[in-house]
């Protein structure tokens, strides 16, 4: 890790278990930490609310509440900090629970020393990053997917058979109203009209206009 120092929040409700986990960090060589201990759920959920700590450790053992259960209800409320499960003693079917709802690690607290707890909480830094990076490419797709979507809807209005008047050109809508040709395109392509006239139709308008100048003295 870089010498940027890394808030961190421990959820511990003992004091020995909060002394040790202190002595952990002072013994991580090349990183600083700014280590804040809460004991109870509700200072928990109270201190998260800035979003001011970089990572979170999480005992699983509370008293009032499981870890499992605090870790849902901070991911509810928003916590964007990675959350660390801390526990006494090893259990896959809660290993594999606090995965599955969100947690960056699940450590055991006797297996723990200072490089494998650095080590974890770099690890789950990258991974709050990696998943940073793929929510913003899957909104990018999204909306380039929406693009895209947008454009074949456009596409798709001017397909198919029209039916238009041999006359007076208009053309019969999806509502079987017979509207003006250029009223039709425009509310189905994005395209605007400029009018002008042909030549054709210029030499038709100066004949019935001006039909002595038609004739050649």
């Amino acid at each position: 890790m870089d010498d940027k120092q890394l808030r961190v929040l421990l959820v511990e409700d003992d004091e020995d278990d909060y002394l040790l986990t202190r002595d952990l960090f002072r013994e991580i060589k090349g990183s600083r930490f700014d280590l804040a201990w809460v004991r109870t759920p509700a200072e928990a959920l109270k201190a998260i609310e800035g979003n001011d700590y970089d990572v979170c450790l999480l005992d699983h053992n509370l008293g009032e509440c499981t870890g499992l259960e605090l870790l849902r209800e901070m991911l509810a409320k928003g916590c964007k900090a990675p959350i660390i499960m801390l526990t006494g003693q090893g259990d896959y079917g809660i290993d594999v629970e606090a995965m599955t709802a969100g947690a960056a690690d699940y450590l055991v607290k006797g297996q723990v020393g200072a490089p494998l707890l650095e080590r974890s909480i770099r690890y789950a830094l990258q991974w709050v990053q990696a998943l940073e990076t793929v929510r913003q490419l899957n909104d990018q797709l999204a909306n380039r997917v929406a693009e895209l979507e947008a454009a074949q809807a456009q596409i798709r209005q001017l397909r198919g058979l029209l039916p238009i008047c041999a006359y007076c050109k208009s053309i019969r809508n999806d509502q079987n109203y017979w509207q003006n040709l250029e009223n039709y395109i425009s509310e189905h392509a994005d395209v605007q009209f400029s009018h002008g006239i042909c030549p054709n139709c210029l030499e038709e308008v100066r004949k019935k206009e001006f039909p002595q100048s038609s004739n050649p003295t």
